[in-house]
């Protein structure tokens, strides 16, 4: 074992003084050569820093699973857990030819499943090796398709399901990683470089912090947490118990809503989909930051492909709108330009209309909501999604490929907002469009814009 607790300390891991989790970022450790020099004299050797990784914070989901939903309580339990992971993208011509996540979890508790399992070729020909099913240590290596191939750097994840004694309080463990990089050298030669992160990253998810499922894990290959993600879960009494009788209306407050959903997730592949949820999470929660609004403090809602934020009561809405859609255009571009470099580097052609490119359709309505027992619910909500799951939204995002961002303002937030001026929300660029959805007796106005991030102008 690697002196862990010594060499954590220093590390710019993400986390707060007391230890704890900050955002979706568990740890950005370095990658450093496995063959770093050893000075005479017995002094330290010299790190070679081959590259780095972020470690992103375990996902972890309670599983229902159906023979144990009235298990007592020192029964064992178990957990659906996520590991995702980006690597530092390799300059000079450099690739990733190998790479290897160990995870050891603590005492007591095993792996049930893993996925990737054991022999999975992915669509892109990346090999994948699995170890650990039923053990404590669990590790998943991953290969680049023949000898000039390259693994793409970011986006990467496994998943495991655990089981955990009761007298567990957390999901905890630890985390490293290894790589093998490849370089072209003078007369096509190729330089191997292995490295590896120079301490085991310790990770600890409390139960409060843990997701519940709400469908049971019935099948394989299941993308991961995707199909687990749920802020609620209707939970029948237990035998004999009453539910509460309080058939009171929950507080209405006029809140502003953005919805967002990414264009063609149904049509990516597993690693894609791990990689645009983790886009729109960091996208959102960065453009909160940029307008000061506390994510924390929002109704948050996940939908798979898409969100619901729900803002707090009483923002300066002349001033979050316009700084939240240009946060979530400019993410949505940064996010782009390094998916384009990373394909660049695997030999791999992108354009405005490929699926590498991360775009989203965002709608904004204000209205009154109510926080109920399975999420949001009013008509604002109702008609914030009707909006943005609409036609004319699509197509003006499918007729804009020089954006990753359509804006659809319902008519009376327009009026407020655009037509009276305010700083950042021009009227030029909008479209008037008229939505009719007959089955669900639905019209409305909406104003559309094809948004750019700054850098584009």
């Amino acid at each position: 074992m690697r002196d862990s607790d010594t060499a954590y300390k220093g590390a710019d891991d993400g986390r707060g003084d007391h230890g704890e989790v900050r955002g979706d970022v568990l740890a950005t450790p370095d990658l450093v050569a496995v063959d770093g020099v050893v000075p005479k004299g017995g002094a330290q050797p010299v790190h070679d820093r081959i590259g780095g990784v972020s470690l992103g914070r375990p996902l972890v989901y309670a599983l229902q699973n159906p023979a144990h939903r009235r298990a007592t309580a020192d029964a064992d339990r178990e957990f659906l857990v996520c590991f995702p992971f980006d690597l530092e993208e390799l300059p000079d011509g450099r690739r990733y030819e190998q790479v290897t996540l160990t995870v050891h979890l603590a005492d007591g508790m095993h792996a049930l499943s893993l996925d990737p399992a054991p022999g999975t070729v992915a669509a892109d020909g990346t090999e994948i090796s699995v170890f650990g099913l039923g053990r404590q240590r669990l590790r998943w290596t991953f290969r680049a398709p023949g000898r000039g191939g390259a693994l793409r750097p970011d986006g990467r994840w496994a998943q495991a399901v655990v089981r955990m004694p009761a007298s567990s309080t957390d999901v905890s463990g630890r985390v490293s990683l290894s790589t093998t990089t490849v370089q072209p050298v003078l007369g096509g030669a190729l330089r191997r470089r292995a490295a590896q992160t120079p301490y085991d990253t310790p990770f600890r998810i409390r139960a409060v912090e843990v997701w519940t499922a709400v469908t049971p894990l019935t099948h394989p290959g299941v993308f991961p947490g995707a199909w687990a993600l749920a802020t609620y879960v209707d939970e029948m009494p237990e035998s004999g118990e009453r539910e509460p009788d309080d058939d009171r209306l929950p507080p209405g407050l006029r809140r502003l809503c953005l919805a967002v959903d990414i264009e063609k997730y149904s049509a990516r592949d597993n690693a894609d989909m791990v990689w645009l949820q983790r886009v729109l999470l960091r996208a959102l929660r960065a453009a909160c930051e940029r307008v000061g609004v506390v994510w924390e403090h929002c109704g948050r809602q996940a939908q798979g492909d898409g969100y619901l934020l729900v803002l707090e009561p009483d923002v300066d809405e002349t001033r979050v709108v316009p700084g939240l859609l240009a946060g979530l255009a400019a993410g949505l571009a940064a996010a782009n330009k390094r998916s384009v470099g990373a394909n660049s580097i695997a030999g791999k052609e992108s354009s405005g209309g490929n699926l590498a490119s991360v775009r989203m359709r965002a709608s904004l309505h204000q209205g009154i909501v109510h926080e109920a027992d399975s999420g949001y619910a009013g008509s604002a909500v109702v008609a914030l999604f009707r909006v943005l799951d609409s036609d004319p939204v699509r197509r003006i995002l499918a007729e804009s490929p020089d954006t990753d961002l359509v804006a659809a303002f319902s008519d009376t937030l327009y009026q407020d907002l655009v037509d009276t001026g305010y700083e950042g929300l021009s009227a030029v660029g909008f479209q008037k469009v008229e939505i009719e959805i007959a089955a669900k007796n639905f019209t409305a106005v909406a104003w559309v814009r094809a948004m750019r991030s700054a850098s584009e102008g």
